[in-house]
């Protein structure tokens, strides 16, 4: 990005109170300011000043108008992610009520997203909810903790044979995906506007942190169903038991990664990170008894140990992204 040095100037003389930097007069026009138009100054963490015409008022809403098409599920979607408090769907013929339910079912997707308003050629979608009230660390922690229960009643739907609580494994993916979703727009607003970032309390660099812990506890979530899917009937006991020290490991990991991701502990990552080796030599064990040992449907057993690792290596990028936030952490 071009970047110019600029001298401060002193008011008042060497006597004087404030300091002056002249902007620069193409990004004024740009920007398309003028005099005695109000900007906004922003200390970062790292001491540099943030200058930025285009951070919203608060209480000021971001509006957007979209056509009634094919593709609606994809463009609410972006929309949401945009960071778009009101979405107009509109259209130059009446709207039909298949095409209002295909709408209502799009958003059920989102978090506080409703219909507000609308009359036959318009309906107007608004996001009902504040993200500096339902911080991202608070849905993060929601999302991980809907994500380990998945995980363990998927365990135990496979292990016992219980279809109807891998059933509810796969409904509750749904509450995942809305908060993922959530979580993917509060961080998108943090890194676009920074002004908004403070407020929420996240800097830049967390934001992107936290974007991908959530697409990691997401992938959880979504294993745990792929787990579930495959529940048919009651394992053979001697089979749990060689599975289990490996679901153990797995839940403990997921529980220190997420846990260090907002509190840093040195030694609950140093843990996970040499987890992760152990379980892939133990499911490598697991792999070679299943291959050995005659057993009803092996090739399912087989799939699910290695969605044990996969989940166990989603643990593992999580805790990478724990970071001490000061010098005390870090010692």
């Amino acid at each position: 990005m071009p970047y110019s040095i600029r001298k401060l100037q002193q008011t008042g003389g060497k006597s004087g109170s404030s300091f002056l930097v002249i902007l620069p007069k193409e990004w004024i026009r740009r920007q398309k300011l003028s005099k005695g138009d109000p900007v906004v100054i922003i200390e970062r963490e790292d001491g540099s000043l943030i200058v930025d015409p285009s951070l919203p008022i608060a209480g000021e809403s971001r509006n957007t108008s979209v056509e009634i098409e094919s593709n609606l599920r994809w463009t609410i979607t972006s929309k949401y992610l945009l960071g778009f408090d009101e979405i107009r769907v509109v259209s130059d013929k009446p709207i039909s009520n298949d095409q209002r339910d295909e709408l209502k079912r799009i958003i059920k997707r989102f978090v506080a997203l409703e219909v507000t308003d609308e009359d036959d050629n318009q309906i107007v979608v608004q996001c009902l909810v504040d993200p500096t009230t339902l911080p991202v660390d608070k849905a993060m922690r929601r999302m991980n903790l809907i994500a380990s229960r998945m995980l363990n009643d998927a365990l135990t739907a496979y292990f016992d044979g219980l279809q109807e609580i891998a059933e509810s494994v796969v409904k509750r993916d749904e509450e995942v995906d809305r908060l993922f979703f959530l979580i993917v727009r509060e961080l998108r607003l943090a890194i676009q506007y920074p002004r908004m970032s403070e407020g929420m309390g996240i800097t830049p660099v967390q934001a992107l942190d936290f974007r991908l812990a959530a697409q990691y506890i997401e992938r959880i979530a979504d294993l745990a169903v792929e787990i579930a899917n495959r529940t048919l009937h009651a394992l053979d006991k001697k089979l749990v038991k060689k599975m289990e020290p490996i679901v153990k490991m797995v839940k403990e990991m997921q529980s220190k990664a997420v846990t260090s991701l907002f509190k840093f502990d040195s030694e609950k990552v140093a843990w996970v990170i040499e987890a992760e080796k152990e379980i892939i030599e133990v499911t490598a064990k697991l792999r070679q008894y299943l291959i050995s040992t005659p057993s009803d449907e092996p090739q399912t057993h087989l799939y699910v140990a290695d969605i044990l690792l996969r989940i166990g290596e989603a643990a593992k990028d999580i805790a990478d992204l724990g970071l001490p936030k000061s010098e005390e952490e870090d010692s």
